[in-house]
């Protein structure tokens, strides 16, 4: 099962997110629910570090990633960070044996 834990400031805002687990909805190289979680999560992390310039702390190995904004979230992290939030949602809800997610107050 892949986890995926958004951290929301006291605000509501989103200062990071937290993915880690395999689905195991098919083989290795094969699973289109680890493959659609991966694409959104980097482009993510793409959209912070390379459009917005945004200096984030981030951690990627062996199939995990953790993100967090180094800045104060604001209007611009948020619409990049609650676009993949939704997208993500929208997996969880077709692969609920696949893929939990879990939001979390900071």
């Amino acid at each position: 099962m892949i986890k995926i834990k958004i951290n929301k400031t006291a605000t509501d805002l989103i200062s990071g997110y937290e993915i880690n687990g395999h689905a195991g909805y098919a083989e290795e190289g094969f699973d289109i629910v680890c493959a659609a979680v991966s694409a959104l999560s980097l482009a993510a992390l793409n959209g912070l570090t390379e459009h917005l310039k945004c200096e984030v702390q981030y951690v990627c190995s062996n199939g995990a990633l953790k993100v967090e904004l180094k800045q104060t979230p604001d209007q611009l992290t948020e619409a990049i960070l609650v676009t993949m939030s939704m997208a993500l949602l929208d997996i969880a809800e077709q692969y609920p044996q696949r893929v939990r997610i879990q939001e979390r107050r900071r």
